[in-house]
């Protein structure tokens, strides 16, 4: 066989199964092992797809069963001998929608192959897929469509970062810029107009490109779905990206459109930034198994910070808009205690740990967030070093052109002397202190935005959060939701998941929207956990917790702050 080849059907829409059959050569050994991805690129930890296949088994090219047996969480063997061709038939349960899983219902089939696709370990031959769609259906990928409703993939590394979604009545309009034609494919119901949409995604794109002098693909695909459902979720691939966000209405509101020009931009900026720029340990992907690297902090981290600077340098937001954007960023730093206990590099290790969610309280920070703030103190360190004549532009670029045209893979080291290079200059307080230490960031935020002439400001409002710290779920202000370490309501004794009941004789929830002359000094609290009332005793402080940040321009000729935004509203 010179290629596998997948056929793609689904016979019962409502229950959300995708049904496959795959071609695919039989090894020259007793037997064929066949993999699926553990994991899925953008998203640093353990997926266990495996999990959603609910029938599998194997065939001859007479149609006879083959022995099938598994030997690991996602890996099965066949017994092979005599034969030539191996074909698979399973199902897979497609009933989450988000910008990385695979979905299916009566109106489109929704497919990330790097879920439910199989690959014969160290074998690399094209992927055929085939898929069994209605003919008024359209398919939105990077890949080659053929025959209306046939895909072609290069090998398992193309097929596996190449989602795909087929469906009747998506919105299509394309842009393009020097040679490369962008498309934007949009599934769901929305009240965007073509005009303004490709004004702004031509703004942010073109300015990227600029930095960078080409984009490494031959055309790029945006492709987003609008579900009735909440869900905030974009996901880069070599050249397109998913984005999910809901519910529909939402996303066709002013807030859900900037919030689409925020997701888009930073997965655009993705392109060169870890599908191009990538570690070294994850050069070629391995699906089969974790992929670590202490990098998080440059492959999110920087792409979170330019995502939103260059909608700024674009003239897409203006500077209150980003000004925003920046300060919540700082704003989720300060709010994090576990900044003072892991590092992000090492945060970035652990993502195959516990990865996304929280974990467990005050233990580690955010690639995003804190790799957003470490690229940006360093754009403005390199900025002051260079009196404006370098930048982190500059460090990305020779990355590009070092490793990412070449197709090899970065190290820690490699990153670091590039900067270092660059700024003409050590950055050693700031890779020893914040990239790998748990230093306090606020003194260089703070000296960056006296470089910029920027001011930072906190705000403690009126809530008892701010002296008691102790923060309630946003949800549901009688439930505890963090509790700051060595706060007076750690001291206290409060506990994550407290119900608040009662405060100083007033129900939790009256009391809490009260004024502020009704917090300060000691107040009586009841509680509800497992099941018990308790009472504790609790004295509010001067120290303040979890404060409100805000960014303002106190220097309107500052001439790094002009070379850093570099606002140009005449790109197009």
């Amino acid at each position: 066989m010179k290629e596998i080849v997948y056929r793609l059907s689904v016979e019962r829409p409502h229950r959300h199964f995708l049904d496959l059959e795959a071609e695919f050569p039989a090894s020259d050994g007793d037997t064929t092992t066949f993999q699926l991805p553990a994991w899925r690129p953008g998203r640093y930890e353990l997926g266990n797809f495996a999990k959603n296949i609910q029938r599998i088994a194997a065939f001859d090219q007479k149609g006879r069963s083959l022995t099938m047996r598994k030997v690991s969480k996602d890996r099965w063997e066949v017994d092979s001998i005599g034969q030539k061709k191996i074909v698979l038939r399973y199902n897979y349960f497609a009933g989450e929608l988000n910008a990385g899983s695979t979905w299916v219902d009566h109106e489109q089939m929704c497919v990330n192959p790097v879920n439910c696709f199989f690959y014969i370990p160290k074998v690399d031959l094209p992927y055929r897929i085939e898929l069994d769609i209605p003919k008024d259906a359209e398919i939105a990928c990077g890949l080659r469509v053929s025959k209306r409703n046939t895909i072609h993939a290069a090998g398992v590394q193309e097929v596996m970062d190449s989602p795909f979604i087929a469906a009747a009545g998506m919105t299509h309009w394309t842009y393009a810029h020097e040679n490369v034609n962008y498309h934007i494919w949009i599934n769901g119901r929305h009240n965007y107009t073509k005009a303004p949409v490709i004004e702004a995604f031509s703004r942010f794109t073109k300015s990227m490109v600029a930095a960078f002098g080409d984009i490494p693909c031959e055309d790029y695909h945006f492709l987003f779905q609008l579900p009735d459902q909440a869900v905030r979720h974009g996901v880069e691939h070599t050249n397109s990206t998913v984005i999910a966000l809901g519910p529909a209405e939402f996303a066709s509101t002013k807030a859900g459109w900037e919030e689409i020009l925020g997701i888009s931009c930073h997965e655009l900026y993705h392109t060169w930034n870890i599908k191009s720029i990538r570690p070294k340990e994850m050069m070629p992907y391995d699906f089969a198994t974790e992929n670590y690297s202490k990098l998080g902090y440059v492959a999110e981290g920087v792409t979170t910070y330019y995502g939103d600077l260059y909608l700024f340098r674009a003239g897409v937001f203006d500077q209150r808009q980003y000004f925003a954007l920046l300060a919540d960023q700082i704003k989720r730093h300060l709010h994090n205690s576990g900044r003072f206990n892991m590092s992000v590099a090492d945060s970035s290790f652990d993502t195959w740990l516990d990865g996304y969610a929280p974990g467990i309280p005050d233990r580690k920070v955010s690639i995003y967030t804190e790799g957003c703030l470490i690229a940006f103190i360093t754009d403005v360190a390199i900025l002051n070093a260079t009196a404006g004549k370098k930048s982190l532009d500059n460090v990305m670029l020779e990355m590009y052109q070092r490793f990412g045209k070449k197709a090899k893979g970065y190290t820690a080291d490699d990153y670091r002397n590039i900067a270092e290079k660059v700024a003409g200059t050590s950055l050693a307080q700031i890779f020893d202190k914040l990239v790998n230490g748990t230093e306090d960031f606020l003194p260089f935020i703070e000296e960056s935005f006296k470089i910029l002439g920027l001011k930072l400001t906190f705000g403690y409002g009126v809530s008892p959060e701010h002296s008691w710290g102790l923060q309630v779920s946003p949800a549901d202000n009688t439930v505890v939701h963090h509790v700051w370490p060595d706060s007076p309501a750690d001291k206290a004794g409060f506990s994550r998941g407290d119900k608040l009941i009662g405060i100083d004789g007033i129900s939790a929830d009256a009391w809490w929207r009260q004024t502020v002359a009704m917090k300060s000094g000691k107040h009586n609290v009841q509680l509800l956990r497992n099941r018990q009332i308790m009472d504790l005793k609790i004295t509010a402080s001067k120290t303040q917790y979890y404060p409100e940040v805000s960014i303002e321009r106190i220097e309107d000729k500052n001439l790094i702050f002009n070379i850093w935004g570099h606002v140009n509203v005449d790109i197009i």
